[in-house]
């Protein structure tokens, strides 16, 4: 049976933006299914001297650029965007979002639940945890968003379109993937890093250093130069950070966690997780606090006490 949508539109103007968004209103049900569920497709527009407060991200959020520069800040990472470039929010961290310049920023943007599926295509694939991307082809990606939004547009009548939203989410994820792979995004040591397999079980040294065809002192030297870090800090921060996502979503347990990100033994897995957070991987499942029902009600809350083309402020 064909999954059924509904959904309610938000719209939103204030001094230095604006948006209309159309939101599921039965997305919480989903916040932690394994499958890939739409929880808003929304267009925007940053007007010069906008400036936001940190947005702590609760979903997964990709963001198509259709014309000006804006700046993107999460903690020290910056990024400049402009026309053509993809913006892809991870859940867990605190972005910031500023228009300096003299024109307008216009956007197209989706927000998606806590699917490991997701992680999977972010982390395992040639995007290798990049949050920023210059598409190489911006009209193939613009046209899936846009896209998407006709399937949001076609649940209002029919009630449908639910697994064909799924079926058009995946295809704009391998588009994106087949496009990050420019050479003229990447120096040789990147285009390198990126394909290495940081989650393959038992990476050694020697296997890191094969694989950049070096030796293990040239190794050191290369990432401590590239990266500040030496391979295995850079190993042991990837796959940390790749745990944390996973651990937002409750539908693995720690011991498939693990498996994902190469450990073939849960208690050593936990070992490393608890001497890099100073706590267990069930401890900070725990005190995310986005499983408790209060959190759920609340995130489930917002968007239904709206009416339909309504636009008042939250």
């Amino acid at each position: 049976m064909a999954e059924k949508l509904k959904f309610i539109c938000r719209k939103r103007k204030q001094k230095t933006s604006e948006d209309v968004t159309l939101i599921n209103t039965d997305r919480m049900p989903y916040y932690n299914s394994a499958m890939i569920s739409l929880y808003a497709s929304g267009e925007s527009v940053l007007q010069p001297g906008y400036s936001s407060r940190p947005q702590h991200m609760v979903y997964w959020a990709l963001e198509y650029i259709c014309e000006g520069e804006f700046l993107v800040i999460r903690g020290e990472n910056r990024y400049r965007l402009a026309a053509g470039d993809v913006l892809i929010m991870y859940p867990g961290f605190r972005y910031t979002k500023e228009n300096p310049g003299n024109s307008r920023v216009r956007k197209k943007e989706i927000m998606l639940n806590n699917s490991p599926l997701i992680s999977i295509l972010c982390n395992r694939s040639d995007l290798n945890g990049r949050e920023m991307l210059r598409c190489s082809d911006p009209a193939a990606v613009e046209a899936y968003f846009d896209r998407i939004r006709e399937l949001v547009v076609r649940s209002e009548e029919d009630g449908n379109s639910g697994q064909i939203l799924q079926n058009t989410i995946f295809a704009l994820f391998t588009e994106i993937i087949a496009q990050c792979g420019s050479a003229s995004v990447y120096t040789s040591f990147d285009d390198q890093l990126k394909q290495l397999d940081v989650f393959q079980p038992d990476l050694t040294l020697e296997r890191m250093a094969e694989h950049f065809k070096v030796g293990k002192r040239t190794l050191n030297r290369m990432f401590n130069r590239q990266l500040n870090c030496s391979p295995f800090q850079y190993l042991i921060s990837a796959r940390m950070k790749y745990a944390t996502q996973l651990l937002r979503s409750n539908t693995l347990s720690i011991k498939n966690v693990a498996e994902e990100c190469g450990y073939n033994h849960p208690s050593f897995f936990i070992a490393e997780f608890k001497k890099y957070f100073r706590k267990t991987p069930l401890e900070y499942r725990r005190d995310l606090g986005i499983f408790d029902d209060a959190s759920l009600k609340a995130l489930a809350g917002w968007g239904r006490k709206r009416k339909s083309g309504t636009g008042k402020k939250r």
